[in-house]
């Protein structure tokens, strides 16, 4: 029989995050995004919740700690992932590399893989699972046809559901994406199998928009149970010690929150203060200005960033017991030259990870961190 009879509870479901207020908990979030620009995130992402409880978020939201499984169907040798969660690792010592699970799709991605998924996670599930590439692990060759993609696709959003766990599928798609669309054809009919709760776009901001730094743009297209969050500034940072990286907060112009915008004044202005710092009477009254948010703000901004790291407090000593605050010094507090996290392990990261043409860091040359030229003539249809 098709139809069953559900509980009504008295009280409406509570909606639990796996990133508060982006990637609900267990649903399934689709993120479109430009090659290799999702790898960025997904990586940071996984570095953020293999941090201890309260210590990972990504821009100014919290991320749920736990493990990360990243299944990567675009590459059979996982060598984006091994780069960006190495970089990112490196910036964040506190982190347990022992949570990050990459593992590669070979073949398609059946549901018979799903179904052995299940009962490897039924005990210990990983707070986040990451499919990279649905296109490709669904629709590829070996994968079996349109049907049973969709099959596949539906039981993996089961899964999320049963075991509690953020699903996140990846995949590249004609740009921009509109709001309110799925693709067309058999990628979108296999999408819609799983029901996606939340579909973000992920582009890089026009470098004349970021005062010429690298900054990628998350933007909550339709969300079913929960009001679409503001666009997402993340600005990419290297030079954290030993070959470091970060996504840090930066404001974007449209829809940017009032607390991001005084975070992104308090690194800034810290930045230029140097190793002196400033005060924070000094700093409160310089964010308030440059930000124009309330002291209040101020202040839960400046806390944010102290519970993650990035600002150092000290008591200068003295009538009223004065603080200065400055950045973190990343000599110490992010890993030593010649130091990874991953390296040493056995999983993977063994040696030092070759430098590719064209996969550099970026700024030099042109490599996968440039934006793209957009594609004209996508099919889109409305979904969600």
């Amino acid at each position: 029989m098709g139809v069953r009879r559900l509980p009504l509870p008295s009280e409406p479901p509570r909606m639990d995050w796996g990133v508060e207020g982006l990637f609900p908990q267990g649903h399934a979030s689709l993120v479109l995004a430009h090659p290799g620009q999702g790898k960025i995130l997904m990586s940071f992402l996984a570095a953020q919740a293999a941090r201890p409880e309260g210590r990972g978020f990504v821009g100014e939201y919290v991320v749920r700690h736990g493990r990360t499984l990243l299944l990567d169907a675009e590459d059979p040798t996982g060598w984006g992932y091994t780069l960006w969660v190495n970089r990112f690792l490196r910036a964040h010592p506190d982190a347990d590399r022992g949570l990050v699970d990459l593992r590669a799709v070979a073949g398609g991605l059946t549901l018979e893989d799903v179904l052995a998924l299940e009962a490897e996670f039924r005990e210990d599930p990983p707070a986040f699972l990451i499919l990279d590439g649905v296109a490709s692990a669904l629709l590829g060759v070996d994968a079996g046809g349109p049907r049973r993609a969709a099959a596949t696709l539906s039981a993996l959003a089961a899964l999320a559901q049963r075991l509690g766990l953020t699903l996140l599928l990846l995949e590249e798609a004609g740009w921009p994406p509109a709001r309110n669309v799925l693709p067309r054809g058999p990628l979108g009919a296999a999408l819609r199998a799983a029901s996606p709760a939340a579909l973000f776009s992920l582009e890089w901001v026009p470098p004349r928009e970021a005062e010429g730094r690298k900054v990628m743009r998350l933007v909550a297209l339709p969300q079913r149970y929960a009001s679409p969050p503001s666009p997402l500034g993340l600005e990419l940072v290297g030079g954290h010690g030993g070959g470091g990286w970060s996504l840090e907060p930066y404001p974007l112009m449209e829809g940017r929150t009032s607390v991001a915008r005084a975070e992104a004044a308090i690194l800034r202005a810290l930045r230029e203060a140097g190793e002196g710092g400033l005060s924070r009477k000094v700093l409160l009254k310089e964010v308030m200005a440059r930000a124009t948010v309330s002291e209040r703000t101020a202040k839960t901004a400046l806390a944010n960033l102290r519970a993650r790291g990035k600002v150092a407090e000290m008591a200068l000593g003295g009538r009223g017991n004065p603080k200065l605050y400055r950045l973190v010094d990343s000599e110490s507090f992010f890993a030593q030259k010649g130091e990874s996290a991953l390296r040493n392990g056995t999983d993977f990261g063994q040696s030092p990870l070759p430098q590719r043409v064209g996969e550099a860091d970026p700024g030099e040359g042109r490599g996968t961190l440039e934006p793209l030229e957009e594609e004209a003539g996508s099919e889109w249809e409305v979904e969600l």
